[in-house]
């Protein structure tokens, strides 16, 4: 599972739907920051862009991770 989140704020989308969209927008934004000469952190600005000035980045879920660990852990 693959979740949003914002880098600075930590504001988190979990929703299949925003995700796809997301990614769909993901080449504009890019776009938008090399016309402005910056690189791009995230895939798309934080909805709260103006006050934290993150972006969002896509992300695995942690407890996928915490599962896959714990199921290494349990085969040695």
């Amino acid at each position: 599972m693959q979740k949003l989140v914002c880098d600075r704020c930590g504001l988190e989308f979990l929703d299949k739907d925003d995700i796809d969209l997301t990614i769909e927008g993901k080449e504009a934004w890019e776009a938008a920051c090399r016309a402005r000469g910056v690189e791009p952190r995230g895939i798309l600005p934080c909805k709260n862009y103006i006050r934290c000035g993150g972006e969002i980045e896509l992300v695995a879920s942690r407890r996928r991770g915490l599962m896959r660990f714990l199921s290494r852990r349990q085969a040695n």
